[in-house]
């Protein structure tokens, strides 16, 4: 009985496999009837169970995910009457029986009972060594661990499996939640020994995307920042726990979180990062750059679209995981417009818009000021931003990147970025803005001319395919494919769900909020900025110390600044900011009320009224946690929902 339900799961668990295999070396088609002696008797069967594992890793290309409803990712609200889920959230319409956006509940519990299975079963074959079978036992014991910070982070309170489902019976499967910090602790262990147990690279060209020792180190990076954060270790100059969060306990009266400051978290953290960064250095990983005909000067345009772009071989050193196929073109499809043959509707807020900086490494706007339908802001005086007019002349820059103008506008290693005539809004902000954000008037190299948002213009309203805010996105879509006229096709290509960049950015919040709370900022400060610089310098603007831009003597402004550089540098990056708005305990202000835009409803004969901040949406907050589905608290007594989903 027991191999019957071991071949029920095997086979409708690969029904879904092709989607997501790390290479060549998980390619593979399932039989039509397995038993648990050939699975893990044959070589193809037990690397089919292994990719399972592999193909319910979170997906990177997706826009109705965590991205679209964090504050950045902004797919047309007119999509909302077509089913788009995302939307339906962002405006509060979700109820634990609502399905989609965020589906882990659904499918992380099976994958870590596959992982157990294997972990039991697998045994060394004729052509299967024991060293390849320890390692596919260590990437289960990795999946096992990863998954359950991915509900912890998602969910707050969640079970821990410790077994396969066919070993258990009746009520031995009805788990109970445990205390938020016992499933961190335990996760957080189950990493680190991983790391122990697999390489940091593997030489095989067809195990690119196999997990190593330094993906355990990242993910267990990323659960240790989430841990020690204000959500879940609310800091004494800070907002406090939610009383509901305080006041939570599982079924058998255990509290879930614990809602006392430990600044011990922080150090943790601040280890695990080190220990990350320490050790991918080591390893020959290092922020992607490229270089001007120099070889010294760092091209920033091309160092920032590529770092997306490229692959491990392909020179891009600065991946620790990738996801190593993904959905890329419907992607890229949605963010092209639709002038350029696209759908034109996949953009970013005003709000990412505003927080890239200058190009003199300063921030534009210091705060808002909404009236109903119509927002102003007030400009920060020494940063060299205007809302009013367009430019008298080219913006050039020391760059080979060339998507700006028209064929090649360019002298040299210099190349226009904004073409005069462009809303001052565009200009002279810093290049990770170019890389990431299509604006209105701007030239497409799909298209071969310029976007055309206006009011009945080609990329424009009243048609529900178009940018709701006046933006598409750029960063991470393909910029050779012309869909207008076929001559590419959509490339299939990685995500990437963890980077060095990254690694830097947590280290720096780490070390800052550990010295906050030790009061060692003063002494600390110089390694905090150290990183921070080492983001800025590949982004093209000036650092930290020096250019004028003096370091803050108050860490709670360092403490912005980390928040701002981070959310920049890694904007639209697989919901990355959805956990961090949460983490931070801001999506509560940020997620709630009027989002503003662009006046899309202008023609283009009124251009100026175009270029006017107007209210496009308001959203309604629900929660810190994603609802348990309510099928899964109906097959299970023992667990209990998260607060604001219970009535």
């Amino acid at each position: 009985m027991k191999n019957r339900i071991i071949t029920y799961i095997l086979l409708g668990v690969l029904g879904v496999l092709p989607l997501t295999s790390c290479s060549d070396y998980l390619d593979k088609m399932p039989d039509d009837q397995l038993t648990l002696e050939n699975v893990f008797s044959n070589r193809g069967n037990l690397e089919r169970w292994l990719s399972y594992l592999y193909s319910v890793m979170p997906e990177f290309y997706i826009y109705d995910g965590p991205d679209a409803i964090g504050d950045e990712l902004a797919p047309s609200v007119g999509w909302e009457s077509q089913g788009f889920k995302a939307i339906q959230y962002q405006n509060g319409n979700w109820t634990p029986i609502s399905p989609g956006v965020v589906t882990y509940w659904d499918k992380y519990p099976k994958a870590i009972r596959q992982a157990y299975t294997l972990i039991k079963y697998a045994h060394p074959l004729s052509d299967v060594s024991e060293k390849e079978v320890n390692y596919m036992k260590a990437e289960c014991r990795f999946f096992i661990a990863y998954y359950h910070a991915m509900m912890a982070m998602t969910y707050g309170a969640v079970p821990i499996i410790r077994e396969a489902a066919v070993e258990l019976s009746g009520e031995s499967l009805l788990l109970k939640q445990e205390p938020f910090d016992v499933v961190v602790d335990w996760a957080a262990n189950e990493l680190l020994e991983a790391s122990r147990q697999l390489p940091a690279s593997y030489d095989e060209a067809n195990k690119y995307g196999r997990i190593t020792s330094l993906i355990c180190l990242a993910i267990r990076a990323r659960l240790l920042t989430f841990a020690a954060s204000q959500l879940v270790n609310p800091s004494p100059d800070g907002k406090g726990m939610d009383p509901e969060m305080q006041a939570m306990t599982n079924v058998d009266g255990v509290k879930i979180f614990n809602s006392t400051f430990n600044e011990n978290h922080w150090k943790r953290a601040k280890d695990a990062n080190k220990l990350l960064i320490e050790e991918a250095e080591k390893a020959g990983h290092a922020l992607y750059k490229e270089y001007l005909s120099d070889g010294v000067t760092i091209d920033p345009f091309l160092s920032y679209q590529n770092m997306m772009m490229l692959r491990y071989k392909e020179g891009n050193m600065e991946i620790i995981f990738p996801r190593t196929k993904d959905n890329a073109g419907w992607f890229d499809d949605q963010a092209l417009p639709r002038g350029a043959g696209g759908s034109g509707s996949l953009g970013v807020t005003q709000l990412l818009v505003d927080d890239f900086f200058m190009k003199n490494g300063k921030m534009p706007i210091l705060g808002y000021n909404n009236s109903g339908n119509t927002q102003t802001v007030d400009i920060n005086p020494e940063s060299a931003y205007s809302e009013t007019g367009y430019s008298t002349e080219d913006d050039v820059r020391a760059t080979n990147w060339h998507y700006a103008v028209a064929g090649s506008k360019a002298s040299g290693d210099s190349h226009v970025v904004a073409p005069k005539n462009t809303f001052n809004m565009y200009c002279n902000r810093e290049p990770r803005f170019y890389i990431s954000v299509v604006y209105n008037e701007q030239y497409h190299w799909g298209k071969g001319k310029t976007t055309n948002f206006f009011f009945n213009g080609e990329d424009g309203q009243p048609s529900h395919d178009n940018p709701s805010a006046g933006y598409l996105i750029r960063k991470h879509v393909d910029p050779t494919f012309v869909h207008s006229t076929n001559t590419g096709t959509y490339k299939s290509r990685q995500g990437i769900l963890y980077r060095l960049a990254e690694a830097y950015l947590s280290y720096a919040e780490s070390a800052l909020e550990y010295s906050m709370a030790k009061g060692t900022y003063d002494v600390d400060k110089a390694d905090i900025v150290k990183y921070i610089n080492k983001i800025r310098e590949r982004a093209g603007i000036p650092q930290y110390g020096t250019s004028g831009l003096e370091i803050p003597t108050d860490p709670k402004e360092m403490r912005k600044l980390i928040r701002r550089e981070r959310r920049v540098e890694m904007n639209c990056e697989g919901g990355l900011r959805w956990f961090d708005l949460r983490r931070w305990k801001e999506a509560e202000d940020v997620l709630d009320g009027n989002f503003y835009g662009m006046n899309m409803l202008a023609e283009k004969g009124n251009r100026d009224e175009f270029y006017k901040r107007v209210r496009y949406q308001t959203r309604k907050f629900k929660s810190y946690w994603w609802p348990i589905p309510q099928n899964e608290i109906d097959k299970n007594p023992n667990l209990k929902q998260m607060p604001g989903w219970m009535n």
